[in-house]
């Protein structure tokens, strides 16, 4: 009955991984640890842009109420303030008594066309990044 012995040849055992076989979890492990950093990037921007969206809809919304009792819009100092992290926000106000809100995403490169996001009382631009 040969070839049927099922006892262990300890001589030829060997215990614990080869450097090979480290290396190669090593090499998994370090893909998949870039894979969950990319998604966790992308989705805390994601993040980041969709509260910067949300805050200008709402000035939008407090400054036509404003408009619609008052006449005027509310200069940025009366408005709540937005606490986004890596956002700059700015309102300019023209002669005519128009406003215009600009986000400025710091997280987002210089040539990215969404990295100003802005709203007015007639328009969101650009329009794509909405």
């Amino acid at each position: 009955m040969e070839g049927n012995d099922t006892r262990l040849d300890w001589q030829n055992f060997r215990a614990g991984f080869t450097f090979v076989e480290a290396l190669a979890v090593l090499a998994i492990v370090g893909v998949l640890s870039l894979v969950t950093t990319t998604a966790v990037i992308s989705t805390w921007q994601s993040s980041q842009v969709n509260q910067v969206k949300a805050y200008l809809l709402s000035i939008q919304s407090l400054q036509s109420r404003s408009w619609l009792e008052s006449g005027v819009y509310l200069p940025l100092t009366a408005l709540p303030q937005a606490n986004i992290d890596k956002v700059s926000i700015a309102q300019t106000m023209s002669q005519s008594g128009e406003y215009e809100m600009a986000a400025t995403l710091l997280f987002k490169e210089q040539s990215d066309s969404c990295r100003i996001i802005r709203i007015s009382e007639t328009s969101l631009a650009p329009r794509e990044c909405w």
